[in-house]
């Protein structure tokens, strides 16, 4: 029997975004004893949240995220703890464990300051180093707890993006996979012609 963790931050009206990026509107337009129905409207970029950044978003690929096969979206994960560090920066061996579209997690800790001015200014970094090694074992998607990979001009996201590794941000609640070994992740954006999509994102664990 299978069980699930959600790994997503929730959307609400006026949630956390990037500095600069588009503000999220989530408004009911419509109410049951009203109108006979309910229904909400909403309004955002398609960084807010939890969220994927797909090949598009800072290379020359125009590959849109609704012409990326389904595959891409879920696979074997594995943990990396890094709690602590302000620049990750590891081994290859640290990765000995990973198989070709593996999808690698960095536990960072740092969902606990979502929404806070900190969050978006002193999140760790991913050397370009570790970012190679990454690229050597053939992962295909990074995520993390943190709002991005790296800080302006965005070397890693166009390593990563560059070799065909999606990227997943904004992650929480990591923590919760530290007592699995294995884990199968499914990340599912919406089918959207653009760069890159907001999503769920959960974990499935085989309790055997």
């Amino acid at each position: 029997m299978a069980f699930y963790i959600d790994l997503s931050h929730p959307i609400s009206d006026n949630m956390p975004v990037y500095p600069g990026d588009l503000e999220v509107s989530l408004k009911q337009q419509s109410f049951y004893q009203k109108d006979g129905h309910n229904n909400f409207a909403l309004s955002t970029g398609m960084h807010a949240g939890t969220h994927l950044d797909g090949f598009m978003h800072l290379t020359e690929n125009l590959t849109r995220i609704a012409q990326l096969p389904i595959e891409m979206f879920a696979g074997k994960g594995f943990l990396v703890n890094v709690c602590g560090q302000t620049e990750i920066d590891l081994p290859e061996s640290a990765f000995d464990l990973l198989s070709p579209g593996s999808i690698v997690l960095f536990y960072a800790g740092f969902d606990q300051y979502f929404g806070k001015q900190e969050y978006y200014n002193t999140y760790p970094a991913i050397s370009e180093a570790t970012a190679w090694h990454l690229v050597k074992k053939g992962v295909k998607m990074v995520g993390m707890d943190f709002p991005s990979p790296d800080y302006a001009p965005y070397n890693i996201h166009t390593i990563l993006l560059n070799k065909n590794i999606l990227i997943l941000e904004n992650l929480t609640n990591l923590s919760a996979l530290l007592p699995y070994r294995e884990f199968e992740l499914l990340a599912f954006p919406l089918k959207i012609e653009a760069d890159s999509s907001p999503l769920r994102v959960v974990a499935r664990i085989d309790n055997e």
